[in-house]
């Protein structure tokens, strides 16, 4: 199954022959069947036709758009099913021990997740830039040896997630001021990466990590409708209007393997250098990345969903591992399992 991205200005979805097709000024530049496609992100200024967002629905595939940022805007899905009973659980675990369970075990999957990353970071630098690995390594134990153990020992509690959000939330910063600080070791110093800094970027590594994990989430977000969940009642992301907390919680698993090391690499072996990263809109005080550089990170981040990896004693995809977990989510609120184990690479 294909993703298909429109990327750009100017460009048409629309359908000709029960083909799905983009047009760039009036010529045909890509054809595709729609039984072949999962899911279509419009990432740019473009436009569709109401007979292309019938033939994508009949053919279950999502469109996601995402603006300069990457930050999903909107979505069109298609119809649900399966959805009462796991939704009315899943509104009902939030104020039991289930919500706490949920939470206490992505995010030690997301903590392990990072652990693993900078291991394997270390392992690549060690003969020559020691002062490096050894950061990294180090960092890497602290998780390992500080801050997992403190998770573990939430597993058994009987609490819903209002009486232990702020200790896991603490215990993530934690985990996550040690990983980002050693990954300033590992950016190229022309980046000026001075740490993780969200929203409103101003230097193109956090720019690419945002862009990312908007990706990512357009991507939790496909899984998460069509296994039944409500993206909006999540556990360890506080309610907001308009917050796909759900979403944004079992996102949490895959961004280090996903989006962090998309863009480690792309920077590190120099195919995407500074000055060709980022450009500033007119009248704002906000940046994009430039469109070689936005290629260059979509390319690798649908790449890796689509690269193998070991799950359950099998090699699977990393798309399909990101919809296994959320049916694993539902089941476990359905009372179908007795508990959810969160998804991460084993070292």
């Amino acid at each position: 199954m294909n993703r298909l991205v429109i990327d750009g200005y100017g460009k048409f979805l629309g359908v000709e022959n029960a083909q799905i097709v983009v047009r760039e000024k009036g010529k045909v530049i890509h054809s595709e069947q729609p039984s072949k496609l999962r899911q279509v992100i419009f990432s740019g200024k473009g436009s569709l036709s109401t007979e292309a967002v019938q033939t994508l629905s009949k053919n279950g595939v999502e469109i996601v758009f995402i603006d300069f940022r990457g930050r999903v805007m909107a979505r069109i899905s298609p119809p649900l099913l399966r959805t009462v009973q796991t939704r009315r659980e899943q509104y009902k675990a939030y104020d039991d021990w289930r919500s706490t369970h949920i939470s206490r075990a992505m995010i030690s999957a997301k903590v392990r997740n990072q652990a693993s990353t900078l291991r394997t970071l270390a392992k690549s630098r060690k003969g020559y830039d020691n002062e490096s690995a050894e950061r990294l390594q180090n960092s890497a134990t602290a998780i390992t040896e500080k801050i997992l153990p403190e998770l573990d020992k939430i597993s058994g509690t009987k609490a819903a997630i209002e009486d232990t959000r702020g200790t896991i939330m603490g215990l993530e910063g934690a985990a996550s001021q040690e990983y980002w600080t050693a990954l300033k070791t590992v950016f190229p110093p022309e980046f000026n990466f001075g740490g993780r800094s969200g929203r409103g970027a101003k230097d193109p590594i956090n720019a690419m990590l945002n862009y990312g994990y908007g990706i990512l989430l357009g991507e939790v977000g496909r899984v998460v409708y069509l296994s039944g969940l409500d993206p909006y009642a999540g556990f360890l992301h506080a309610d907001r209007p308009g917050k796909p907390s759900m979403v944004l919680d079992l996102m949490e698993e895959f961004r280090q393997h996903l989006v962090d090391k998309s863009v480690i690499k792309l920077v590190t072996k120099k195919q995407v250098r500074p000055e060709e990263g980022l450009e500033k809109l007119a009248g704002t005080e906000y940046h994009q990345l430039t469109e070689n550089c936005r290629k260059a990170l979509i390319s690798e981040v649908l790449g890796r969903l689509e690269t193998p990896v070991q799950y359950a004693g099998k090699s699977v995809i990393l798309s399909d591992v990101i919809l296994s977990q959320a049916r694993r989510v539902a089941k476990f609120l359905r009372g179908e399992t007795n508990a959810y184990e969160g998804y991460y690479l084993r070292w």
